[in-house]
C-alpha cells in the first residue's frame, strides 16, 4: 500500500501520529493510541501502521464494498447502507452530508462566539486601562493640590494617600496584564481554530470534513464560556476642612 505524508497525532495534536483507527480514520500517537483501546466504546477498534495505510480505502466499506453515507451518532461514526440495517438497526442515524453541515454550523458559530468575546474584553481592557490611569492621575493631582493647601500639617497625610494609590495602582495594572495576557492566549488559540475550520472547507470528502470539524471542536468544548469583563474604576472623593478637621475628614478613596 501507499504510504501515507508524516501526519501529527489528531488527539494530542503534539505527539506524532503514526497509528490509524480504521474506525474512527484519524491519526494517533502511541499515548492516544493507548488511552482510546482503554476506552469502553473503542475497545474493539484496529490500527494500523504508517507505513501500511491507503486512505483511498476508506471512501468505501472495507465489509460490503458500500460508500459511507450514513453517520450513527450512538457509534459515532460513518456507515454503509448495509449496516445501517444490520449492526446499527436500532441506532439513531442520519445523512453523513447533513450531520457534516450541521456541524460545520456550529462550529462556525462557536467560533466566532469566542473571538467576538474574547475581542470585546480586549478592548475593554484596553479603554478601561486608560480611563483607569486617567482617573489615578486625577486623584493624585486633587490629593496634591489639597496638601498644599494645608501645608505642612497635611504633608504627611498627603503622602500616604498618593503611596496607596500608587501601590493599588501597580498591583491592579499587574492583573490587568495578566487577564490581558490570558485573553490574548485564548484568541491565538481560538482563530488558530478559525484558521483550520477555512482550511477543513477545501475537504471535499464529507466524511473527512466531519472528522476534522469534530477534532476543531474538541478544541474548544472543555473550555468555559468567556464572560465580558467589569473594569474597576476609582475615583477620590474630596472633603472641604478645616485644619483641624484634617486628619478625621480627609477623602476617601473608593475602588470598585
Amino acid at each position: 500500500m501507499a504510504q501515507s505524508a508524516s501526519k501529527s497525532c489528531e488527539i494530542c495534536m503534539s505527539g506524532p501520529g503514526r497509528n490509524y483507527c480504521d474506525q474512527c480514520d484519524q491519526w494517533m500517537c502511541e499515548n492516544c493510541k493507548t488511552l482510546h483501546l482503554r476506552s469502553k466504546i473503542s475497545r474493539n477498534h484496529t490500527f494500523r501502521s504508517q507505513s501500511n495505510i491507503n486512505l483511498e480505502e476508506k471512501l468505501f466499506c472495507k465489509e460490503h464494498d458500500e460508500n459511507l453515507i450514513f453517520y450513527c451518532v450512538d457509534c459515532d461514526m460513518p456507515v454503509c447502507k448495509i449496516y445501517s440495517v444490520k449492526t446499527h438497526k436500532r441506532h439513531d442515524m442520519s445523512d453523513i452530508n447533513e450531520s457534516t453541515q450541521e456541524l460545520q454550523a456550529e462550529v462556525k458559530k462557536v467560533i466566532d462566539s469566542k473571538i467576538k468575546s474574547i475581542k470585546t474584553n480586549l478592548d475593554k481592557i484596553e479603554q478601561g486601562t486608560g480611563k483607569y490611569q486617567s482617573d489615578i492621575k486625577e486623584a493624585i493631582r486633587v490629593i496634591t493640590e489639597e496638601g498644599k493647601h494645608m501645608k505642612q500639617l497635611i504633608d504627611k497625610k498627603v503622602q500616604a494617600l498618593i503611596t496607596s494609590l500608587k501601590e493599588k495602582e501597580t498591583a491592579n495594572l499587574k492583573d490587568f496584564q495578566s487577564i490581558r495576557t490570558w485573553f490574548r492566549n485564548d484568541l491565538k488559540k481560538f482563530q488558530k481554530c478559525e484558521t483550520a475550520f477555512t482550511e477543513s472547507q477545501k475537504v471535499v470528502d464529507a466524511r473527512k470534513l466531519l472528522t476534522h470539524l469534530k477534532n476543531i471542536k474538541s478544541d474548544f468544548d472543555v473550555e468555559g464560556e468567556n464572560q465580558l469583563l467589569v473594569m474597576p474604576t476609582m475615583k477620590y472623593i474630596k472633603k472641604n476642612v478645616s485644619e483641624r478637621e484634617i486628619f478625621n475628614l480627609f477623602g476617601d478613596i473608593s475602588f470598585e
